[in-house]
C-alpha cells in the first residue's frame, strides 16, 4: 500500500495523461484519502508545484468556462527538436527558454469550467480540530519548499469564453512575466493605483470567521456542480506566482484588445500563495461534512438512535431549564432536513422560535444556549438581530459587474448549516432600507427554504437548506414553523449557570461524539410512509370534526403534524410512523397550542 502512496506522491500531469483511467481507477480503490495533502490543513507554500492535492469545501462562484492549449507543439532552436505538449491540468505552458509554440498548426483547443470554492462556512471548531488531526501531514513542514517556481518564460494557457467568442480563430498565449512585485496593487493607465484588499479577494460568507479558498479547474461537463454544493476535490496543484494578475504587463490595446479592467483581472487571478488553483482529475459530491462518520448503516444508526436521543434529551431538557417539551422540539429541529421540493412546495423545514427566554435574569443566555448547540452540529452561525447588524451586514449575494464575480453574503450556506437568531439582542431603533431588505430576506428563507440573489438587473432564487432557531423574549418578528413559548422551571432559574457547568463537565468527548454522529445520519436515513395510517386519517377527521372558526383545523396542521411525525419517529429509531409515535406527536403539539393560548407575559 505505500507503493501505491508513492505512486500518487510522485504522479505528474504529464504521467497522469498516459493512462488516465487507469490512475481514476487506482485513486477510486484507495482506501484512505488522508496521504493526499488536504488543502485545507496543509499550506499551500509546503505543497510542490504539480503534485496532487485536496481541497473540501462548498462553490463559492462559477466564472465563465475557459479555453487552453489541450494540444500544442513546441521548437527547440538550439537543438530543433520537435515536441507535442499539453496545457490539460496545468495553467501554464512549462517550455524552456530556447522552446518556441507553433502557433500554425497541430494545435488543439479545448475548454475547463472554472469555479471558486471556499472552505465550509460555519464549520464548528471540533469537526475542524478532527479534520486538521486526520489530515495534516507534519513531514511537508520538514521538507523544503520544491515548488517549481519558473523562472523562464511562462506562459498562461487560458481565455475567457467571451475572448474567445471575440476572436474564435485564434488563440492566443498571454507572457506572464513579471517585474512589479507590489503586493497589494498594480498601475493602471491613467498612473493611479488599483489596492485589491485580501478580504475581496478571499470574499467569505461570513464576517468573523476564517476560511480558505481555493480556485478549481473542472475538465468534466458531467460532473454537473451547482453553486453551493459541498464537494471534494482531488487535483493537480497549481501555485506558480507567475499566475497572480497583479503580475500581468501592460497590454497594447491595438494588439490586444481590453477584455478586463484591472480589478477584474487581479479579482479573477489571486495571488496563488493566498489562493491555490486546483485542476480536477476527480470530483466528489458530499452528503454531509461530518469527519465522525465515515460509512453509513441505516440499521445500525436506527438500532443506536433511543439511546443517543436520551443523553442529547437529557443535556437540553437542562440547558432549557427542565422544559423537557421545548427539548423534544430542540431535537425534531436539529434533526430536520428539506427532503423534497415538488414546483413551489418544498417538505421537510422545520424553524423553531423558542420565545420566553430569561433574558432579564440572565441577559447572555441566546448566546450560552448557541455556545452549547455549535459543540453539536457540524456547521453553524450565530446571527445577533441588532439594529446594526441589520442595516449594516450583505445578506444576500450580490453580483459585481465590476470585478465580474458573486459578491457573497451571510445567506450563502450550504446546506445543512444551523442558523440561529438571536432576537433578543433587538433594541429600540430605526431599521433603513437594507435593514428591511434583510428582514425580508431572512423571512423569505424560513418560509419558502430559497435565497434570493441580486444580479442588479434581475434577481434570482437559489434552494437552500439551512435550519434556523429563532431565540426570543415575545414571538418572533419573522415567520416560524413550530412557536415553542418555554415554560422554566424556578429551581433550574436559580442555578442555571451551575447547570451550564454540569452539562459541560456530563459531554464527555465519547458521548459528544455519539450525539454528533446522531444528528448526521438522522438526516441520510431514508424514511417511508406507511400505507396503513387509518390511524391518522380518523384523527384528522376527529379533530376537524371539533374545531371551531376561533381555532380551525386546517390542512397545513394535518401537514405540520405530519413534519413533526416524521422527526418524532426517525428521532426514536423508526424509518416509518406507527401508532405510537403519533400519539406522542399529538400530544407535543396539544401542549405547545396550549401554551400559545395560554401565554403569560415574561416574569422572569
Amino acid at each position: 500500500m505505500h507503493d501505491l502512496m508513492t505512486d500518487f506522491e510522485t504522479v505528474t500531469p504529464d504521467i497522469w495523461l498516459a493512462n488516465e483511467e487507469a490512475w481514476k481507477a487506482k485513486l477510486l480503490k484507495l482506501p484512505n484519502w488522508h496521504q493526499i495533502p488536504l488543502i485545507n490543513c496543509n499550506a499551500s507554500h509546503h505543497l510542490p508545484d504539480g503534485t496532487l492535492a485536496r481541497f473540501r469545501g462548498m462553490i463559492q462562484d462559477m466564472h465563465n468556462p475557459e479555453f487552453y492549449f489541450e494540444q500544442f507543439e513546441v521548437y527547440n532552436s538550439v537543438t530543433n527538436e520537435v515536441k507535442n505538449k499539453t496545457g490539460k491540468y496545468r495553467d501554464t505552458a512549462n517550455i524552456l527558454e530556447n522552446e518556441k509554440i507553433n502557433y500554425a498548426q497541430n494545435l488543439k483547443s479545448a475548454q475547463r469550467q472554472t469555479m471558486v470554492m471556499i472552505s465550509l462556512p460555519g464549520y464548528n471548531d471540533w469537526a475542524q480540530n478532527i479534520e486538521e488531526k486526520d489530515n495534516h501531514l507534519k513531514h511537508l513542514e520538514q521538507q523544503p519548499n520544491t515548488s517549481k517556481r519558473l523562472n523562464h518564460e511562462s506562459m498562461k494557457l487560458k481565455r475567457t469564453y467571451e475572448e474567445a467568442e471575440e476572436d474564435s480563430d485564434a488563440m492566443e498565449v498571454v507572457d506572464e512575466t513579471s517585474t512589479s512585485k507590489e503586493s497589494k496593487k498594480t498601475e493602471i493607465h491613467n498612473n493611479t493605483a488599483t489596492v485589491v484588499s485580501r478580504e475581496h479577494l478571499l470574499n467569505f460568507p461570513l464576517p468573523d470567521m476564517p476560511s480558505k479558498s481555493c480556485i478549481v479547474k473542472v475538465y468534466d461537463e458531467s460532473d454537473n456542480l451547482k453553486l453551493n454544493e459541498i464537494i471534494e476535490v482531488v487535483g493537480f496543484l497549481s501555485v506558480d506566482p507567475a499566475l497572480s494578475g497583479e503580475f500581468q504587463h501592460d497590454k497594447d490595446p491595438l494588439l490586444e484588445p481590453e477584455t478586463e479592467n484591472d480589478v477584474e483581472t487581479i479579482t479573477h487571478n489571486p495571488p496563488p500563495s493566498l489562493v491555490p488553483r486546483l485542476h480536477a482529475v476527480y470530483v466528489k459530491k458530499l452528503e454531509h461534512c461530518n469527519p465522525l462518520v465515515t460509512s453509513f448503516d441505516q440499521e445500525k444508526v436506527l438500532k443506536e438512535a433511543n439511546s443517543a436521543r436520551e443523553h442529547l434529551l437529557k443535556a437540553l431538557t437542562e440547558l432549557l431549564l427542565g422544559d423537557k417539551l421545548a427539548a423534544e422540539y430542540l431535537i425534531c429541529h436539529l434533526i430536520a432536513c428539506v427532503y423534497l421540493r415538488q414546483e413551489t412546495l418544498t417538505l421537510g423545514q422545520f424553524c423553531l422560535n423558542l420565545s420566553n427566554l430569561p433574558i432579564q435574569k440572565y441577559p447572555a443566555y441566546a448566546k450560552q444556549l448557541y455556545d452549547i448547540i455549535k459543540q453539536f452540529v457540524t456547521k453553524s452561525y450565530y446571527l445577533p438581530l441588532t439594529i446594526d447588524n441589520m442595516n449594516t451586514f450583505s445578506l444576500l449575494p450580490k453580483k459585481d459587474y465590476e470585478c465580474n464575480r458573486l459578491t457573497s453574503g451571510i445567506l450563502q450556506l450550504s446546506k445543512n448549516t444551523h442558523l440561529v437568531l438571536d432576537e433578543t439582542k433587538m433594541e429600540q431603533g430605526r431599521l433603513d432600507s437594507t435593514g428591511v431588505n434583510n428582514i425580508a430576506a431572512l423571512g423569505n428563507m424560513i418560509m419558502t427554504q430559497k435565497v434570493e440573489y441580486d444580479f442588479k438587473y434581475y434577481k434570482m432564487e437559489f434552494d437552500s437548506d439551512v435550519a434556523v432557531l429563532i431565540l426570543s423574549e415575545g414571538k418572533s418578528l419573522l415567520p416560524s414553523d413550530y412557536h415553542v413559548p418555554l415554560r422554566p422551571e424556578e429551581s433550574s432559574l436559580q442555578i442555571f449557570d451551575a447547570i451550564v457547568e454540569a452539562a459541560t463537565y456530563y459531554l464527555k468527548e465519547e458521548i459528544m461524539n455519539i450525539i454528533r454522529t446522531y444528528l448526521t445520519c438522522l438526516k441520510l436515513v431514508k424514511y417511508t410512509i406507511n400505507e396503513n395510517l387509518q390511524f391518522v386519517e380518523d384523527d384528522f377527521i376527529e379533530m376537524r370534526s371539533k374545531s371551531n372558526t376561533e381555532s380551525p383545523v386546517t390542512a397545513d396542521d394535518l401537514h405540520r403534524m405530519l413534519v413533526l411525525a416524521r422527526l418524532v419517529s426517525l428521532s426514536r429509531g423508526f424509518d416509518t410512523l406507527n401508532k405510537d409515535c403519533w400519539e406522542i406527536t399529538k400530544s407535543m403539539e396539544a401542549e405547545r397550542l396550549h401554551r400559545i393560548k395560554n401565554r403569560v407575559s415574561a416574569t422572569l
